[in-house]
């Protein structure tokens, strides 16, 4: 590179290229460079002072998303006094670059997922005093923040995914988003005495206790809240209702309690609600139907009651239901056709595109909304870290497990050609399962398990492509389980997905069927020879008594999500033993033929 035909080069931008090697020393030699701007390439090497030594005018660098290291000295004082420096996914640390104390004019500082692992420093509050954008996300910090940050003219702090500890400070005047999730934070919420002007508050996952007290409803132009995985307690108080610009509400694994907040029919906005793993009971309103806009509804591990009001159907632009673990009774809804976006069918006020006028859910200022929602799925919690994902058309689910629902399975239910995930285990559910199940091409996922179900196995579910799992243990089911390379898959990886149907029949089964295509009876089934059907009994009542026992220790003993943890782990235990007898007892019924 020459320097000298670049002498009066200016503005120097080459992002989003695939440029890769080192950035040149050259470049420092440019003395009238104001804009240096290299982000996202796949350039390497280390970026030192001599990078920058007559680089006088420089004010705004972008050197983020490459794979850089920045080893300038903390006792560097550059020539330079820059407004906006990203180094985002740039190894800076394990100390806090103190080189940038002296740009006191800085505006926009992101310094982000950069390897510090330090304290902040005492200059922090003073030498950055101007800042109005600072990203400090994706480190090790540790310690606490400071004290003074009242007079700082921040308006957006990032400091998610750290080790900072204490109790948040007060905020300055002007933040209107504050994200300090995932940390050690303790204390209470923050005063709002200050800080009206606040539109993202993110805590989640932190060690902040309380209750959440009526002062906290000053934070009137709120939009996105999210206290979830935290030891809140307590009622909410109703003044949250003034909060109408409310999208996004995440309350989850807390302490709370009280029955669904009466507040949340004001707020028109509202796309996502989250409040499970808490000890909200009683009724689930029939104004949540009025709740036009909402696609994530999440409240299992509760205490909730009643039926599903026939009203939930109205939500047009729901593709998310969760209601899991809680005292939910009566039948499923009818007209499950109006949940339509889980139809896959386009609705115009249900759009996520980029010129969705109320994209704030998901991108804030340019940064996606992260939060640490989970699914169980193909029989196991998965994690979904990025909340755009979930409210895309990549997950549509509907869970009511582990309730006390009765009836049939309403036949309307196969319209819902979008769902990727079906899970109605453990309940009281009877009838037969719907022969155009098949018809759900989108379902990765299905659990029918411990219900009264009965009749054959629908052929059309060996016809769902991308199905992956599938439990239909401990129903009435009888006849011939139908054949097909998928089921046979699905088989082989889950042996348990039709135990406890003791009228099923044929491969892979071992219990052959009859001539005319169906299971021996149950009586016959149950006939002993020799004593082994009375020895089968006995065993399975052995089973049911250690499991009994373990889950009443379960209860006893440990708090709520333990004791999710801990009935589950019974139920595989209880599963294990039944397979065990069932080969024992075929092994003795040859036997005793030879």
């Amino acid at each position: 590179m020459r320097v000298a035909q670049f002498a009066g080069l200016r503005t120097l931008g080459l992002c989003c290229n695939n440029l890769s090697g080192n950035v040149p020393y050259e470049i420092g030699k440019l003395s009238n460079l104001t804009h240096l701007d290299l982000n996202n390439n796949k350039l390497d090497g280390v970026i030192t002072e001599e990078h920058f030594v007559s680089a006088r005018s420089l004010q705004y660098i972008d050197l983020s998303y490459n794979t850089l290291k920045i080893e300038i000295s903390s006792d560097w004082q550059p020539p330079f006094r820059l407004d906006a420096a990203n180094f985002g996914a740039c190894q800076m640390g394990p100390l806090f670059p103190g080189w940038l104390q002296w740009h006191v004019n800085i505006t926009h500082l992101d310094i982000s997922s950069a390897g510090i692992a330090d304290r902040l420093p005492q200059w922090f509050s003073d030498a950055f005093s101007n800042v109005e954008f600072m990203n400090i996300s994706n480190n090790q910090l540790n310690g606490s923040l400071p004290t003074n940050m009242g007079f700082m003219s921040l308006q957006e702090l990032f400091l998610s995914s750290n080790q900072l500890t204490g109790q948040i400070p007060t905020l300055p005047p002007s933040i209107s988003a504050l994200d300090l999730s995932n940390n050690f934070l303790s204390g209470p919420l923050p005063s709002a005495t200050r800080s009206a002007n606040l539109k993202q508050l993110s805590l989640f996952s932190n060690q902040i206790t309380g209750h959440i007290s009526e002062s906290f409803c000053k934070y009137q132009g709120l939009v996105v809240l999210d206290l979830s995985n935290n030891f809140l307690e307590g009622v909410l108080p109703l003044c949250l209702g003034v909060m109408e610009d409310v999208q996004f509400l995440g309350l989850s694994n807390n302490s709370l309690s009280g029955g669904f907040p009466s507040f949340v029919q004001n707020l028109k906005m509202i796309m996502f609600i989250d409040l499970s793993m808490n000890n909200f009971s009683g009724r689930l309103p029939t104004w949540i139907g009025k709740l036009s806009k909402l696609r994530i509804l999440r409240l299992s591990d509760n205490k909730f009651s009643g039926n599903i009001p026939v009203d939930i159907t109205n939500l047009a632009c729901l593709r998310y239901m969760d209601l899991n673990n809680n005292e939910i009774s009566g039948s499923l809804p009818s007209y499950l056709s109006n949940l339509k976006s889980m139809r896959h069918q386009y609705i115009a006020e249900c759009s996520i595109l980029s010129f969705d006028p109320t994209p704030i859910l998901y991108i804030y200022n340019g940064r996606p909304i992260l939060h640490s929602l989970s699914i169980n799925l193909k029989g196991q919690e998965l994690k979904y870290g990025d909340i755009f994902r979930v409210l895309g058309t990549s997950m549509m689910s509907i869970d009511l497990s582990s309730n006390n629902l009765i009836g049939e399975i309403p036949e309307e239910i196969v319209v819902l050609g979008g769902l990727v995930n079906l899970n109605l285990s453990r309940n009281h559910l009877t009838g037969v399962i719907r022969n155009k199940i098949g018809e759900m091409q989108s379902l990765q996922s299905i659990d029918l398990s411990r219900n009264k179900l009965s009749g054959e196995i629908p052929i059309s579910l060996s016809n769902i492509a991308f199905l992956s799992y599938l439990d239909l243990s401990y129903n009435n089911l009888t006849g011939r389980i139908p054949s097909g390379t998928q089921l046979d898959t699905l088989y082989a990886q889950h042996p348990t997905m039709y135990i406890g149907n003791i009228g099923l029949c044929g491969h892979p089964l071992q219990n052959n069927c009859s001539s005319e295509g169906q299971a021996p009876k149950q009586g016959d089934l149950g006939r002993t020879e020799e004593g082994h059907g009375i020895q089968f009994f006995y065993l399975g009542l052995g089973c049911g008594f250690v499991v009994g026992t373990w889950m009443a220790f379960g209860v006893l003993l440990f708090k709520k999500s333990w004791r999710i943890a801990w009935f589950r782990s019974s139920d595989k235990l209880c599963d294990k033993v039944y397979v065990l007898v069932a080969v024992w007892a075929r092994q003795t019924r040859t036997d005793h033929d030879a």
